[in-house]
């Protein structure tokens, strides 16, 4: 295993990018590739203050870009307290190049790169699409690679946007955001977001510093509940995310190609939008800093469905909500027919000190909007 052959993407690369990331479509009853034009690295940008994306080109040159890996220099809570880690994302590898060593040697280049921005006890992590095989035989660590441990479950709650719903009373009025509130949202950040592993450290600067830089997201698609005397009970943004990153369908199963024949059939009468054909894209909201104190379930579920009824009528099929399996927020999605996609939160340290990747008991946070 070696790092030689990889080196650092350039702007040149986007195009390479971009058609490697569509070359690896997620498989399952629905397959779906992200398209990431016009910017691959839009992503990338928002994942940490410092930020680096290793490639390998094809020996042959006959098809340029066939791998490539993402790293994210980022302040974290790690049982409560601040701490600065490594996110690992974007292992990518052509299918006719795949068995080559090309992911070991871009998992070697990861390795080194963290250890030279965070030292060797540096915490980095990552996720993996849960039944991942091929990630699977690589967490053990084979023919040296870094070793990797599952940590948590995360959960996609796909909430398909059907009939309109009736909001349950949870005491809180919701309104769109405003930039008066910066500073109240980061406050109720600051509070929250302790409780949950490896979530963003936030101030009101850094806050505002990322939805300036978050593409086609601003303050008033943040929903903000407010209790009756005006305190912010609870946030999250709907993000559209169609002008950067795309999923275009690549297949459905037999199953699931009936089910889209009944369900587009019904969808004028229920006022929903059809699932595309093949090859299109299925337009889809995500949210992001879902931000509910944990006992307050219900805040959450009066912000989800806030969110559902306003995407109705606006050509979208899904609202995605992040949730940790075992948050016990995850109550508020019961009963609204979200179809569950579980990744696994995967931690390894350089030097395998195994103080750097011990956690305590609380519930894990990652913005699914950036993976």
């Amino acid at each position: 295993m070696t790092a030689d052959r990889v080196r650092q993407a350039t702007p040149a690369d986007n195009a390479a990018l971009v058609a490697l990331s569509v070359a690896c479509p997620m498989e399952g009853d629905i397959g779906l590739a992200v398209d990431r034009a016009p910017d691959f690295f839009a992503l990338n940008r928002l994942e940490g203050a410092s930020w680096r994306v290793g490639v390998v080109d094809d020996p042959a040159g006959a098809t340029g870009v066939v791998g490539c890996i993402a790293l994210a220099e980022r302040t974290v809570y790690r049982n409560g307290e601040p701490t600065s880690a490594m996110y690992v994302s974007d292992l990518k590898v052509l299918p006719g190049h795949r068995g080559t060593g090309v992911a070991d040697d871009l998992t070697a280049w990861a390795g080194h790169t963290c250890i030279e921005a965070g030292g060797p006890d540096v915490l980095a992590f990552l996720t993996v699409l849960a039944g991942n095989r091929a990630m699977e035989r690589r967490m053990p660590g084979p023919r040296g690679l870094p070793r990797l441990r599952r940590v948590a479950t995360f959960r996609t709650h796909t909430l398909p946007i059907l009939w309109r719903r009736r909001r349950a009373e949870a005491g809180v009025s919701i309104a769109a955001g405003q930039p008066s509130d910066v500073e109240e949202m980061a406050e109720l950040w600051s509070r929250v977001a302790p409780g949950h592993q490896l979530a963003h450290v936030l101030d009101t600067a850094g806050l505002s510093a990322w939805i300036d830089a978050a593409p086609a997201l601003d303050l008033s698609r943040y929903l903000l509940a407010r209790r009756p005397d005006g305190r912010l009970a609870g946030f999250l943004a709907v993000w559209d995310q169609s002008a950067f990153k795309r999923l275009r369908v690549t297949g459905y199963s037999p199953k699931l190609a009936a089910v889209r024949t009944v369900f587009n059939a019904l969808a004028p009468a229920l006022g929903s939008t059809r699932l595309p054909p093949t090859g299109e894209a299925l337009r889809n909201l995500t949210a992001v800093h879902v931000c509910v104190p944990p006992e307050e379930p219900e805040v959450l579920r009066a912000l989800v469905l806030d969110a559902y009824n306003a995407a109705r009528g606006q050509g979208f099929s899904f609202l995605n909500v992040g949730l940790d399996a075992a948050d016990p927020l995850g109550v508020a999605m019961k009963g609204l027919l979200a179809q569950p996609l579980d990744i696994w939160i995967c931690v390894a340290s350089p030097a395998e000190n195994p103080a750097t990747t011990a956690f305590d008991g609380r519930p894990f946070h990652h913005e699914i909007a950036l993976v």
